[in-house]
């Protein structure tokens, strides 16, 4: 799920590499990693009736991504700024629909601006890029995605984990029963690391009692922060995990019970 700064840096001359810079069009006009596209989280989601941050719709989701330049020949490579989640959501989304080659930079941007790496101002506008001409077609993956009603069903059954990313204030106010606390900084690597080792994640995951061979799903208020413990937990070599992009705000809208 990581790639590696000095790799970036050699590579960004390739033509099937797609950038994306997920900090925001303000930071991003002041300097940026070339060749990279700006992109706010806000596009990837749905807010619902309920206020739910949902997936967008596949149609969506095409339109989007075809834009940027993505198809399935592309490498799609996602920065942004230490220790924000958000461009983990992102990666989710193109996970969710079926884009395998998708990697975020292992540090933040700024690290990447200390580390001398080269930036710049320029700018490609919408109207400028390259549409893809195989362009991105959605193939949903139902198993990287949990909804309000499949958690409620599946909650009490033992095979079944699921992991709250947000903060011990927030999880002991109001969680979904049988949910164990992962705070989703808990993850995130030291000096501008965008997410820790593997061998250190696994540790981690092992020491609160999350087995490989569970099926996992994370959640957290409005699906960004556990966005990225989804990402941690592939990169620990998790086969079954899903997101709930609902999180908490949607299982209350529902009613379902609170802890």
């Amino acid at each position: 799920m990581v790639i590696d700064a000095s790799w970036l840096a050699s590579h960004l001359d390739d033509e099937n590499l797609v950038v994306i810079d997920s900090r925001g069009i303000m930071p991003f006009s002041f300097s940026h990693i070339k060749k990279a596209i700006p992109m706010d989280v806000k596009n990837v989601i749905s807010t619902d009736e309920n206020g739910s941050y949902l997936v967008i719709a596949p149609h969506v989701a095409e339109q989007i991504f075809t834009d940027l330049g993505i198809d399935d020949t592309k490498l799609v490579i996602i920065y942004g700024e230490y220790p924000d989640p958000s461009l983990a959501r992102i990666v989710w989304t193109l996970i969710y629909y079926g884009h395998k080659n998708v990697k975020i930079l292992d540090i933040g941007f700024e690290n990447w601006l200390q580390s001398g790496y080269p930036v710049t101002k320029d700018f490609r506008s919408k109207n400028a890029r390259s549409k893809s001409d195989r362009g991105f077609i959605a193939r949903i993956q139902a198993t990287e995605r949990a909804d309000a009603q499949f958690i409620n069903e599946e909650k009490d059954k033992p095979e079944i984990t699921i992991i709250d990313a947000r903060t011990p204030q927030e999880h002991f106010q109001a969680r979904i029963p049988g949910s164990i606390l992962h705070n989703y900084e808990e993850g995130i690597g030291e000096t501008g690391k965008m997410i820790k080792d593997v061998e250190t994640l696994k540790q981690d995951f092992e020491k609160i009692g999350i087995a490989q061979d569970k099926q996992i799903i994370c959640y957290c208020h409005s699906g960004i922060r556990a966005a990225h413990t989804y990402l941690q937990l592939k990169q620990a070599g998790f086969a079954n995990v899903r997101l709930y992009d609902g999180s908490i705000i949607d299982w209350a809208k529902h009613k379902y019970p609170l802890r």
